[in-house]
């Protein structure tokens, strides 16, 4: 389907207990330049008064639909808007966040390219609206500009969240993309999309303004927490999406690096009583993919499993360095690139 400049955006809204914030939140959606939204409040069983301040937006505006519903978390409030989204394509705003008033305006000009994904920067800021630097930059930074085909060095580059994203309605319902009930649902359901897709425009602006506050589920990622063992069941979501589709062949190294860093931080950062549980539930996973061993290596250092890179030998990481012949895409193109020392000495076009 051609995506013009006047295709419907349907932007979901997950609100559990968010009065503090939520009018500011919605306020900055129905304040877009860009009209042709359809904005859809997903109230999750919330017990403050966020009911009563979504009745008075959608009084307000018409573009609002509130749907009520228990309460059964994010990924589930997120899930129930989707299904109801009418939208050529989907995003997400959380209800304590803002976005800039051009933000859909901005990613609507990337419409006519016909990208699967738009992604564009995420700027952190604090309760008094200030950006805050050392957290916006480098995680959130939109490492590639204009249009992009996917591979393994945008996958390991792109942030996982997905507010700053735009999805199109149709791919997440063909291939039935919806969030997992755990924690970090975010990292199965943007990398689930991302290895299904092939192109993605890239904005480096920074339109959303995600606010980092105590009760975000982001400053308890670096605590120790009892969830911290569902980066471990995200990746396995992952995997078994990717396999039950044919999608792992060809992405054996990637999909290793995540999982080194999805066991690291679900060990690192799990309450010591579910440690244990935590590693077995770890081994299960490199035993059930035979790929995982070709890239891992398995050691116990003070008394903790620890599943690791395998070391590489130091002379053929030395001159894979200096030397390198490989497929390498730029803006959508893609070319036979020969290196030296990473300078460019040839670069031949592959035609698809």
């Amino acid at each position: 389907m051609h995506m013009d400049t006047v295709a419907k955006i349907s932007v979901i809204i997950p609100v559990y207990n968010e009065e503090k914030y939520l009018e500011a939140s919605v306020r900055s959606v129905m304040d877009q330049t860009y009209a042709n939204l359809e904005i859809i409040c997903v109230n999750d069983g919330s017990t403050d008064g966020s009911r009563k301040i979504l009745e008075k937006l959608s009084k307000e505006d018409d573009r609002i639909i509130v749907i009520d519903k228990e309460n059964g978390g994010l990924g589930d409030a997120r899930n129930y808007g989707m299904d109801k989204a009418t939208g050529h394509w989907i995003t997400f705003v959380d209800s304590d966040d803002t976005v800039r008033p051009d933000t859909y305006e901005t990613v609507s000009r990337s419409f006519s390219y016909e990208p699967d994904m738009i992604h564009f920067k995420i700027d952190v800021v604090s309760d008094s609206g200030e950006r805050i630097p050392e957290q916006s930059e480098t995680y959130y930074d939109v490492k590639f500009s204009g249009l992009v085909e996917v591979n393994d060095e945008v996958i390991r580059k792109t942030d996982i969240s997905v507010t700053n994203k735009l999805f199109r309605k149709d791919i997440l319902d063909r291939l039935g993309i919806r969030f997992e009930n755990i924690y970090y649902e975010d990292f199965s359901f943007m990398l689930k999309y991302m290895f299904s897709i092939r192109r993605i425009y890239c904005i480096q602006e920074g339109l959303y303004n995600y606010l980092r506050h105590s009760g975000s589920i982001m400053s308890e990622t670096f605590n120790l927490t009892p969830r911290a063992i569902d980066h471990l069941s995200a990746y396995m979501f992952l995997c078994d999406y990717l396999s039950a589709h044919n999608l792992i062949s060809g992405h054996e190294a990637v999909l290793s690096d995540l999982f080194v860093n999805s066991y690291e931080l679900s060990i690192n950062y799990v309450v010591r009583n579910r440690l244990e549980e935590t590693v077995d539930l770890g081994l299960q996973v490199f035993n059930r993919y035979d790929f995982l061993h070709t890239f891992l290596e398995k050691k116990t250092v003070n008394r903790t499993v620890l599943l690791c890179r395998k070391k590489r030998h130091v002379m053929s990481w030395l001159l894979e360095k200096i030397f390198s012949l490989k497929v390498e895409f730029v803006d959508y193109r893609r070319y036979k690139v020969l290196r030296l020392f990473n300078i460019i000495i040839h670069k031949k076009p592959v035609l698809k």
